[in-house]
């Protein structure tokens, strides 16, 4: 396929984009609970990645805002209509598993690996360029543009709440998120967060320690037990050593339960070594609260709490166990549970509440359902942005069960930079991105800008 004149414009900024990447990607931006303060209310490594874009914009001349180290905006342009650009700095935790320091960019054979290089720091600095291209280019104007970098997106999306809800700035008139996967995404499950807890008196059970994201599946947990035989009989007998290992030390038996990490949109990818733990537990103790915990998360349809869903366009729902813990005497488990567009949100909290009782039930975090359909203007004309750039006519749009930035904006939807065909391990141990794909992101977010912009002139 000949060159486009946007990957020829684009390609003088391939070394700043890799140089820039391997700097962002050294900075450990997962929310840090240790580190949270007024200053730093995502943890100091959240922070200081978004201070890092700041500067980067700073000195490439761009118009920038810091607002109290949640989002970061780069402006460039004016006028009432407004194309905003919507990524995050921050990351998940990088957990185990990996074969190379997970924050330390490597590149094998074509192929760029580290937490983040894929989602989202890799995407958005590849929009970031494409926008830099066109500045430089004279391609921009008519219209303001607001690149909007967050770094709450992993853990709920507060930060561009805080932009949109508490700072009231402007809707976006159009825009896109360079957070998911091509061509394009249309739909969007709606999400709940809820957390479980009750007492739990077990003789013997010191702790249980899994997970550390509600939106992954637990790859690791850990559980503290008085030493006892016939626990550890069981597990020998039930369990084999790279499902479950055993250590014991001063009379206290560790078992470390193993799974297999993926992301929490879809936990039926991944063995979740937290419902696992439970799974064990409530077998060998026969308590009534772990019995009930893995009947009601033993499947990941949502059927154990009252909630299966099937769309013919979504999907069905999925429910994922992405933190467990037992201290103090009181067992909690956090899920994230996702539903299509057949369900309704009222219908299903209320289900949650009835089937989950006697835990306490915490609702942390919900997201609305998105959906657009597909002969919409923003839709079809990034659609065709990615179309032209590519070559690729047969990929249709998605409809997803992850949640991206789409969801906190009016106008807005995930577009890229997940390839059809590539499996990036968002999420997981050895997170990827083809160079050559973060080189082709940059030509398509210039060229969607350009289509973007001339909707928005073309309305005036």
């Amino acid at each position: 396929m000949k060159k486009s004149i946007y990957e020829k414009m684009t390609a003088k900024y391939q070394k700043p984009l890799l140089k820039t990447l391997e700097e962002f990607m050294a900075i450990n931006s997962a929310y840090d609970e240790e580190t949270v303060s007024e200053k730093d209310p995502f943890g100091i490594g959240v922070s200081t990645a978004l201070n890092y874009v700041a500067d980067l914009a700073k000195k490439d001349g761009f118009n920038v805002n810091v607002y109290d180290n949640k989002v970061v905006e780069i402006l460039y342009g004016s006028g009432k209509k407004n194309l905003v650009i919507m990524a995050h700095a921050d990351v998940v935790p990088a957990g185990t598993g990996w074969n190379q320091p997970p924050f330390k960019l490597v590149e094998k054979k074509g192929v760029l690996y580290g937490r983040g290089v894929s989602d989202d720091k890799g995407p958005l600095l590849a929009t970031y360029y494409a926008m830099k291209a066109l500045r430089d280019n004279g391609l921009l104007g008519g219209y303001q543009i607001r690149f909007l970098v967050g770094g709450n997106e992993e853990r709920g999306s507060s930060c561009m709440e805080h932009y949109f809800q508490v700072l009231k700035k402007p809707q976006p008139t159009l825009g896109f998120s360079p957070d998911s996967d091509f061509p394009l995404i249309f739909a969007e499950k709606g999400i709940i967060n809820f957390e479980l807890s009750h007492k739990l008196n077990v003789p013997g059970l010191i702790s249980i320690k899994g997970g550390l994201a509600s939106n992954a599946v637990i790859e690791r947990c850990e559980v503290k037990f008085e030493l006892n035989n016939d626990f550890l009989n069981f597990i020998m007998k039930h369990f084999h050593r790279d499902e479950a290992e055993i250590h014991t030390e001063d009379d206290v038996t560790t078992v470390v339960f193993h799974g297999k990490a993926a992301h929490g949109a879809h936990p039926e990818l991944g063995v979740n070594a937290g419902t696992r733990a439970i799974l064990a537990l409530a077998e060998y103790t026969k308590d009534p609260i772990l019995v009930q915990l893995k009947k009601m998360f033993v499947n990941t349809d949502g059927s154990g709490f009252g909630c299966k869903g099937i769309s013919k366009e979504m999907g069905h729902n999925t429910s994922n166990v992405g933190i467990v813990r037992f201290e103090n005497g009181v067992i909690s488990v956090t899920t994230n549970f996702r539903y299509v567009d057949t369900c309704d949100k009222k219908q299903l909290l209320e289900a949650i509440k009835e089937n989950t009782k006697p835990f306490t039930l915490k609702i942390v975090g919900d997201c609305k359902l998105l959906y657009y359909p597909k002969d919409s203007l923003l839709i079809s004309t990034l659609l065709k942005s990615y179309q032209e750039e590519t070559g690729d006519y047969k990929t249709q749009p998605l409809a997803i069960g992850g949640g991206t930035y789409a969801k906190e904006a009016d106008n807005v939807v995930a577009f890229g930079m997940q390839f059809p065909g590539w499996e990036s391990n968002m999420h997981s141990p050895g997170e990827a991105v083809r160079k050559e794909d973060l080189f082709k992101g940059m030509s398509i977010y210039a060229r969607a800008i350009v289509d973007l912009g001339k909707l928005l002139k073309d309305e005036d």
